[in-house]
């Protein structure tokens, strides 16, 4: 396997199985992309939702972390009420685009089929020293689709994409963390945090992150990319 940049700025990091030797061996292939968005003011971004912060924690009705592990009083476990990208600020509005544009990419480049009509919901991640996200998915039903991230502010810390078939538990995959630092093999991909930078991946694919261990707020918008047509957006 070979991680691909585009001449169009997406970098692509394959999970493609070897093939199957038995009728009961598993099979997979899916794709992280990354790609920078230079034209967004990622300060400017931070300093906005942090203005936004006290508002979304006044949602006190369906909360739930998503099984991030950071808790209820987070506006990570208000997901569900709010959606970021229906926000009135410039950098959201050049986001938006930016997330549209890589799909059509993506989509392309992977299915290579029309491009199905989507809908956008996202929500903010914002971590204190100590606190890390846990090792989770965003979904595993029939209508899986894509789920991406937007790195807004970050210090040293990095995301982990496993195989969904990875049968290492999330301590031991830490510690191979710790150990080695950035790594790519068919089980796990170790991908250092940038601010600017767009992430997408099929909405299966199980991740979490290193410890934050900054005094400064590690800041991310996260999102659910879904067909209209096949089921209503949860915001």
């Amino acid at each position: 396997m070979k991680i691909i940049t585009t001449d169009y700025g997406i970098t692509y990091v394959p999970f493609i199985n070897d093939e199957p030797m038995s009728e009961f061996a598993p099979s997979w292939r899916f794709f992280i992309a990354h790609k920078l968005l230079p034209e967004i003011d990622c300060n400017r971004l931070k300093n906005y939702l942090l203005s936004k912060r006290s508002d979304v924690l006044k949602i006190k009705d369906n909360l739930n972390d998503g099984g991030t592990g950071l808790g209820n009083d987070t506006t990570t476990a208000r997901y569900r009420s709010y959606n970021v990208l229906t926000w009135d600020q410039p950098d959201i509005k050049m986001l938006n685009e930016g997330i549209a544009d890589m799909f059509k990419k993506y989509y392309n480049d992977i299915v290579d089929e029309p491009i199905p009509s989507v809908a956008y919901g996202g929500w903010m991640n914002i971590m204190k020293r100590g606190e890390r996200i846990k090792r989770h998915n965003h979904s595993y039903s029939h209508k899986c689709f894509l789920s991406g991230h937007f790195t807004v502010a970050c210090d040293d810390t990095m995301t982990v994409y496993t195989n969904p078939y990875e049968h290492w538990n999330e301590d031991e995959l830490l510690q191979r963390v710790e150990e080695y630092g950035s790594s790519y093999n068919h089980s796990l991909y170790t991908s250092k945090n940038v601010e600017g930078q767009l992430t997408l991946f099929p909405n299966y694919v199980p991740h979490f992150t290193t410890e934050h261990r900054s005094d400064s707020d590690r800041i991310t918008i996260a999102f659910e990319i879904f067909p209209n047509q096949d089921f209503s957006c949860p915001y």
